[in-house]
């Protein structure tokens, strides 16, 4: 029983294919497309999504019914790194479960992939599984890429990816949330949330499959120029209990690599969708900062732009709105420009390989120590 009256308690129920996640700040749905009957499964998906709403309010976190001991433990290391990694957001606290104990389940088969139709997923669907000539079980998440009330588009993504799904996916799950925007009303965004919900979404299906995978956002030299990032090499493996982990696919591969790879394919072309713009997705706008970087891999992998975006034009210019204080962005072009390099072609990104090889300017020695001295004083003064 939890013997700390301040500690966030959740509570889950299920009905159907419609779980619900309940504590006495929030309420957090999961509205799966695909499958209804979850009888059996433990609650260690509920201790994955909530973990960092907890660690960002300073409490505690018990969940009732049953946690495999293997995720608590996991779930202790997690919290170190991302305290480590963000201390102004996140705490340290204690987990706990109402039953810590491992289910075992007798009809575990293969694998399933998360799905979004965006290049990394895209290229991994196509080499391990069409160019071997097996399918996946796959499942898409709506209410991150796409808000949970945007279902036209959403169901636009669908009818875009189609055919290649058609080809690579023999079960085919959706599953609708509002944990992106509970975790944003605590502080927790994107950057640091998203691995949290995606691998929590996975153990829903932990009964059914060995293991769930996710393509690698990155590799692991551009991960140490992100970081902290919620997805990475570090993280991903301790989700895990000791009858269900996550795969990270192509992890060595940078993705003006995968993206070269999918020019060869034409029906990939037609399916993948990274545009940064909600109002255009699932089609590529071709002018937005993500459209732009991508059109750039291409020229430094392939020489060549493919046409599938609605502007197909290109100059060093669009990419001159790239934000270089961003890790993120600043990672992805690292990666361009060692494309680039690699492939013979810098000289197509002048200025670019200028912004991001400029050293900061500095003061000049005695100004600076002038600065500190001025601050010491100001400090003595208030105190």
């Amino acid at each position: 029983m939890d013997s700390n009256p301040t500690a966030l308690t959740i509570s889950t129920v299920f009905d159907q294919g419609h779980i619900k996640l309940q504590a006495d700040c929030f309420e957090i749905d999961f509205k799966v497309q695909g499958r209804e009957d979850f009888t059996g499964i433990s609650n260690t998906f509920a201790l994955w999504i909530c973990l960092p709403i907890a660690m960002s309010m300073n409490r505690d976190l018990h969940i009732l019914g049953q946690v495999s001991p293997t995720a608590l433990a996991n779930a202790k290391k997690l919290i170190e790194i991302w305290f480590t990694w963000r201390p102004g957001l996140f705490h340290f606290i204690n987990v706990t479960a109402e039953h810590v104990l491992e289910t075992t389940y007798a009809r575990q088969e293969g694998e399933l992939m998360l799905y979004s139709g965006g290049a990394d997923s895209t290229y991994a669907l196509l080499t391990h599984y069409v160019q071997r000539g097996i399918k996946v079980a796959a499942l898409t998440i709506q209410g991150m890429d796409y808000d949970a009330e945007d279902v036209a588009r959403f169901n636009a993504l669908l009818a875009k990816t189609r055919p290649l799904r058609d080809l690579a996916i023999n079960e085919h799950y959706t599953i609708t949330s509002n944990a992106a925007k509970v975790m944003a009303r605590h502080g927790i965004h994107g950057d640091c949330g998203h691995g949290f919900q995606l691998f929590s979404s996975l153990f829903l299906f932990e009964d059914r499959y060995r293991s769930g995978s996710i393509a690698a956002d990155c590799t692991r030299q551009i991960e140490m120029l992100i970081s902290p990032w919620g997805t990475s090499s570090l993280t991903n493996p301790l989700f895990a209990s000791s009858q269900f982990h996550i795969n990270t696919l192509d992890l060595d591969l940078g993705r003006p690599e995968k993206l070269a790879a999918l020019s060869g394919n034409e029906m990939a072309l037609r399916c993948v969708s990274f545009c940064k713009k909600r109002e255009i997705r699932p089609e590529n706008c071709g002018v937005c900062s993500k459209c732009s970087r991508s059109k750039a891999m291409f020229l430094a992998e392939t020489g060549k732009i493919p046409n599938m975006f609605l502007d197909n034009s290109f100059s060093e210019d669009m990419l001159l709105d790239i934000d270089l204080s961003n890790r993120g962005e600043r990672g992805s072009a690292m990666d361009l420009l060692s494309s680039a390099a690699r492939n013979g072609r810098l000289s197509l990104f002048p200025k670019l390989t200028a912004r991001l090889c400029a050293k900061p300017a500095r003061k000049p020695w005695l100004a600076r120590q002038k600065a500190r001295w001025a601050k010491r004083i100001k400090k003595l003064n208030k105190g």
